[in-house]
């Protein structure tokens, strides 16, 4: 038999200290100094820098994450066939810290002298290379490593919860200090590389945060369930009969594609629909404040009325906001209170909607007998960058399918449309889908019966480097 972490469900008083805590928080900060430019910058910077047409651009960002499609399976099962003195999932995050910098820092450096198709093809093939290859391996591994820290489903919040305010601390900074450093360093192309540099930087020295101050303490219950020993066959098998699996990559999808949207839409909003470009970065801090203040008590609130209960409730909130800001899309403080009133609505579900991922994994090794961390991570993460790159893509074909130009000082009423669809209307709908997959998302209430099959089979050993 295996050891395995000592407190599941939150039934022993062993915990993670705090150290290890904000280690693992800190591996968000170097994601998102990633992911906040790719899906908040990449679409204006490829149509607006870099010269590509809207359509071709929303088409670019679309292709490279529906190829996440192949290397997300693949990495997820290259990382559960892992197995090194460090983990699974550890070695992931650092292997690929270097190659991921540098081919984000290469994506936003897309020389100008180029023709029109040069442009395109560096741009196809630079995003690609981050998003389908290694920021697909670094954050499969990294979100996987919650769930091989520990069992504990209050504790998966609460990690959750380090990682998610870091993540909207560090999406807050790049979101409204990127357009001034660009500025700051004089606009042009040059200009996006050193800031995208300094980005790089940040990001690498995060994971290596990530490698240096966690541990991975989570095996199988049974040396006989590990997916090292299974053959790709019984992984597969394991991953589509759970039934939670496509809920939550569900969860995944229509969650990023909201934000995504939104996120995208932003830059556009501030400029053509409010009139004001400096009012995206009031924008964007509106939207992330609220979560960023109030997700520290979101563990209580989840421990006391369940994930999905409190997803449902955040849900309703950001649907009220968007209904709302509706009401007069052009009134520049109706929308950022609005936008306050939706970050606000996200919180619960930034809490944990990682940790409920890991619960999902338990249901499968409870039910099926085979421990999947990586496939399992891997699917709903698929649903993370599919969703963000639908995003992208349908912003960009609004755009052009309204006339988008962005070398007119003023836009068609067709392209407000656009943008208005962009950043209301479909995601709008996006949350009345994300909804429907959390209403019948109850992997919670397994909880009781995936505790008993742990303790049953598990030989349980505490560690003194986790101990109170």
């Amino acid at each position: 038999m295996s050891v395995v972490d000592p407190a599941p469900y939150g039934t022993s008083r062993i915990g993670i200290k705090l150290r290890e805590k904000v280690a693992y928080g800190v591996g968000d900060i170097g994601s998102n100094f990633i992911y906040v430019p790719l899906s908040t910058f990449a679409l204006f910077y490829f149509t607006d820098v870099a010269g590509i047409g809207a359509a071709v651009a929303g088409t670019i960002l679309l292709v490279g994450q529906l190829l996440n499609g192949v290397t997300d399976l693949a990495i997820g099962y290259l990382i559960d066939k892992t197995s090194t003195r460090w983990g699974k999932a550890r070695p992931w995050v650092l292997w690929t810290a270097l190659p991921l910098a540098l081919a984000f820092v290469g994506m936003f450096s897309i020389p100008a002298n180029l023709d029109g198709n040069a442009r395109v093809a560096w741009a196809l093939a630079s995003y690609t290379l981050v998003t389908a290859v290694f920021f697909t391996a670094s954050n499969i591994a990294y979100s996987a490593l919650m769930g091989l820290m520990t069992t504990d489903s209050r504790m998966r919040v609460t990690l959750t919860s380090f990682r998610f305010f870091a993540a909207l601390l560090t999406g807050l900074v790049v979101s409204v200090l990127t357009l001034p450093l660009v500025e700051a360093l004089g606009s042009g192309q040059s200009a996006w590389t050193i800031a995208t540099a300094i980005y790089a930087m940040f990001a690498i020295a995060a994971m290596v945060t990530v490698f240096f101050g966690t541990r991975e303490r989570v095996q199988a219950v049974r040396d006989e369930d590990s997916s090292v020993k299974q053959p790709a066959r019984v992984l597969g098998s394991a991953l589509l009969r759970n039934k939670y699996f496509f809920l939550a990559a569900g969860l995944f999808l229509t969650f990023y594609l909201v934000t995504s949207l939104m996120a995208a839409g932003g830059v556009y909003l501030a400029n053509n629909v409010l009139g004001d470009p400096s009012l995206f970065g009031i924008l964007s801090a509106a939207a992330l404040l609220p979560p960023l203040l109030t997700i520290g008590f979101m563990p209580r609130l989840i421990e006391r009325f369940g994930k999905r209960r409190m997803f449902l409730i955040g849900i309703a909130i950001m649907i009220l906001s968007i209904v709302v800001a509706l009401i007069a899309p052009t009134n520049a403080p109706l929308v950022i209170g609005c936008a306050m009133v939706r970050g606000l609505g996200m919180a619960p579900l930034m809490a944990g909607v990682f940790a409920i991922v890991g619960d999902v994994v338990d249901y499968g090794e409870w039910k099926f007998g085979v421990r999947t961390d990586g496939l399992i991570y891997s699917s709903v993460v698929f649903g993370q960058k599919v969703g963000a790159g639908l995003g992208g893509a349908v912003g960009g074909w609004l755009l052009a399918a309204g006339g988008y130009n962005a070398a007119l000082p003023a836009q068609e009423q067709g392209v407000i449309q656009a943008i208005l669809a962009l950043s209301f209307y479909i995601p709008l709908l996006g949350l009345v889908a994300m909804g429907v997959c959390v209403w019948f998302l109850r992997v919670e209430r397994h909880a009781p019966e995936i505790q008993a099959h742990i303790l049953r089979h598990a030989d349980i050993a505490i560690d003194p480097v986790v101990s109170k």
